[in-house]
Formats: structure tokens, C-alpha cells, sequence
């Protein structure tokens, strides 16, 4: 009877141990899992924090970027609106020929007109989330359609801007090159501060009768007018797209 009991405590001890030896054993692997859950984690918020890092950095070109455009649309409504000014004068001159002013101010006049107001629509960074499908990585939704529209927006207005720039190589340089002494109109032109040494020797005067009575000159001041309304329309919707990405970016470093 004793030797009976003797072996039903040594299972018990062996079953009790082997419930220890489980447990531990258990608790080793949640150990285990616990750990590599963590490292994931940590691996995951570095990597998150790198991305949102470069993603911010991106942002801060883009808005650089934006900001240099925004600023030179300004620049070219005020010389749109200069532009505007100079024709409906000469139509005046056209229709009071008998006020035909100075030659200074219809030089002046003139070169107004000739002012190419060349939009440069070349954005590196903006280019460069196209290209490479970055983006389809940046959070902002709002931001990504608004970048996604921004190029249609801009080809709208380089429409009128290459019209223009047609219409000026074709009927307004013939004018010029028939009716005016082009150093003396260069000489006005003081677009962002690019003046030209005043005086310089002409052999050629301007015509300036001979310029306002010929139709196609108030042909093409009509055309030139129509060209640059319909690209002050696109303009400042381009002001408006850029001041709201300007905006939205600006968010993201709050």
C-alpha cells in the first residue's frame, strides 16, 4: 500500500512539473512575440516618420515653388493691366489721329504692347511627384487633386500666351519693322527694371501717321486685347489654385 502511494505522488510531482515546465515555456514564447510585435512597431513608426520627413521636405520645394509662380502671376496682371491701358490710348490716337501724341509716348505706348509676358509653367518638384508616382503617396487628398488639376489649369492659360506670342511674330512685327524705329520703342521697355541705354543712334524715324491709319494695325490691337482679357481670366484662376495649394500646404507643418 505504501509503495502504491509512493508512485501516485511521484506522477503528481511529474505532472505538476511538467505544468510548470509548459507554463515557463509559454511564457517564454509570449515573451518572444511580444518582442518582435514591439521591434515591428518601432521599425514601422521609423519608417513612418521617415516618410512623412521626406514627404515634408517635398512639400517645402512644392511651396517654394508655388509661391515663386503666384508672385510672378501678380507681376504679370499688373503688366497685363499696363498693356490693356496702352491699347484702348492708341485706339484713342487711332480714332483722333489730330492727337497724335510725341513720339516718346507712342514709343512708350508701344512698347507696352510688345511685352511677351512669358508665364514660365516649368515646376521641378511638381514634375518630379508626377514622374516617379509620389503623388499617389502624399495624405492630403485635397492637396493631390489640387496638384493634379494645377497643369490643366496651366495649359488653359499658355493657350492665349502662345497666341500671342503668334500674333506678335507675324502682323505686329511687320508693322513695326514697316512703320517704326524698333531701338527707339526698345528704349521704353523697363519691364523688370531691363532698360536699355536711352540716346542710341537711329537711322530710321517712326511713321507713326502711317501706322495708326493702317487697318491692320487696329486689327491687331483688337486681337492683342481679346488675347490678353481672355488670359487675364485664366490668370487669376491660376492665383486662385495657387494661393489655395499655398494654403493647404502650409496646413501640413502645423
Amino acid at each position: 500500500m505504501l509503495k502504491f502511494f509512493r508512485t501516485i505522488r511521484k506522477k503528481l510531482i511529474e505532472e505538476d512539473n511538467v505544468r510548470k515546465y509548459l507554463h515557463y515555456a509559454i511564457g517564454e514564447i509570449l515573451l518572444v512575440v511580444i518582442g518582435i510585435l514591439i521591434a515591428l512597431q518601432v521599425n514601422n513608426w521609423n519608417e513612418n516618420r521617415n516618410a512623412r520627413e521626406a514627404e515634408l521636405f517635398l512639400l517645402s520645394s512644392l511651396k517654394e515653388d508655388f509661391e515663386l509662380r503666384y508672385n510672378e502671376l501678380l507681376e504679370f496682371e499688373e503688366a497685363r493691366t499696363k498693356t490693356i491701358n496702352a491699347i484702348h490710348e492708341l485706339n484713342l490716337i487711332i480714332n483722333n489721329p489730330d492727337e497724335l501724341s510725341a513720339n516718346e509716348k507712342m514709343d512708350s505706348l508701344l512698347a507696352h504692347s510688345l511685352n511677351a509676358l512669358s508665364f514660365n509653367d516649368q515646376f521641378k518638384t511638381l514634375d518630379m511627384l508626377f514622374s516617379t508616382g509620389m503623388i499617389n503617396q502624399l495624405e492630403n487628398e485635397k492637396l493631390k487633386r489640387s496638384l493634379i488639376k494645377w497643369p490643366q489649369l496651366v495649359e488653359e492659360m499658355m493657350e492665349e500666351q502662345r497666341a500671342r506670342a503668334l500674333l506678335r511674330n507675324s502682323i505686329n512685327q511687320e508693322l513695326m519693322f514697316e512703320y517704326v524705329a524698333i531701338r527707339d520703342v526698345n528704349e521704353e521697355f523697363n519691364f523688370r527694371g531691363y532698360e536699355l541705354k536711352k540716346g542710341q543712334p537711329v537711322t530710321f524715324s517712326s511713321d507713326y501717321s502711317g501706322l495708326i491709319a493702317d487697318p491692320a494695325f487696329e486689327r491687331y490691337l483688337a486681337q492683342l486685347e481679346f488675347l490678353l482679357s481672355t488670359n487675364d481670366i485664366d490668370s487669376k484662376i491660376l492665383e486662385e489654385q495657387a494661393e489655395s495649394i499655398i494654403s493647404l500646404i502650409n496646413r501640413e507643418f502645423d
